[in-house]
């Protein structure tokens, strides 16, 4: 049996939405962690500033974080049309924009 265990889990890689603890809030280093590339980044982050948010707007504002899931949105979508090849990035910031969501409206 533990061989067994052992062998599935050493094929098995993480994403960037499975480094992120599902028991703690979305902070904005796990925003951050979920848009590695420079230009999908710049899309994300430009749409929260657009905004009129901050970094340090994030963890106390409700505005930011719905900011914030606006702009990880628009993100998906921007990958989708734009790089639909892009899938794991994809997914990855779906999980992150899924939980701030269930985050702001339980």
């Amino acid at each position: 049996m533990i061989e067994s265990l052992a062998s599935r889990q050493q094929g098995k890689t993480r994403t960037a939405n499975e480094r992120v603890m599902p028991g703690r809030p979305v902070t904005y280093p796990d925003v951050l962690r979920v848009l590695p590339d420079d230009e999908t980044r710049s899309c994300a982050l430009s749409r929260f500033r657009e905004a009129g948010f901050s970094a340090d707007s994030f963890g106390h504002r409700r505005g930011a974080r719905v900011a914030m899931a606006e702009a990880l949105t628009s993100t998906e979508d921007w990958l989708e049309v734009e790089h639909p090849r892009r899938t794991r990035e994809r997914d990855a910031i779906r999980a992150v924009r899924r939980r701030l969501e269930q985050e702001i409206w339980p």
